[in-house]
């Protein structure tokens, strides 16, 4: 039996700011484990994620109130028509329940609603749950794209809206 959730997905907001750092930094180390570098939590990323979170990107997933997921969807700077998702993370003790899923829905939701018609967000190679739960949802992997770091190989997913 699958066990009774409060599931709610909402921007971040400034006070919260620490829940989405907790969330980023476990998840970051567990990948570390498993040898894939995709995250670095380097200062130069808290100030990014900071100020994401006070425009309004930085969205927290809820679970019965407390704070077990996190996404950025924002709009690409590049086309007024495609919205980037990134930063997806779901601490490690509430992984392999289907909030991801949740996430990536809650995302191509708001992208329809908000008139996008591209979502597109970034994987790194070496992180096959990550690549599965995308194909899954229909996103194509248009292939690499020049890492911001040597080291950190990364993908590029599009999804039509």
């Amino acid at each position: 039996m699958k066990p009774d959730y409060k599931i709610e997905i909402t921007p971040a907001r400034q006070q919260q700011l620490l829940d989405v750092l907790y969330i980023i930094k476990e998840c970051s180390q567990q990948l570390g484990e498993k040898g894939i570098k995709y995250w670095n939590n380097s200062l130069i990323d808290f100030h990014e994620i900071d100020n994401d979170t006070d425009n309004g990107y930085v969205c927290l997933l809820k679970v019965n109130y407390i704070s077990v997921g996190t996404i950025t969807i924002k709009p690409d700077n590049q086309s007024d028509k495609t919205l980037l998702i990134g930063r997806l993370a779901i601490h490690p003790a509430y992984q392999k329940k289907g909030f991801a899923q949740k996430l990536i829905s809650w995302s191509i939701d708001k992208g329809k609603e908000a008139n996008y018609k591209i979502l597109k967000g970034y994987s790194p190679t070496d992180d096959t749950a990550l690549l599965k739960l995308l194909e899954q949802n229909n996103f194509i992997n248009e292939g690499e794209v020049p890492p911001p770091k040597k080291e950190y190989v990364r993908l590029v997913f599009e999804k039509t809206l």
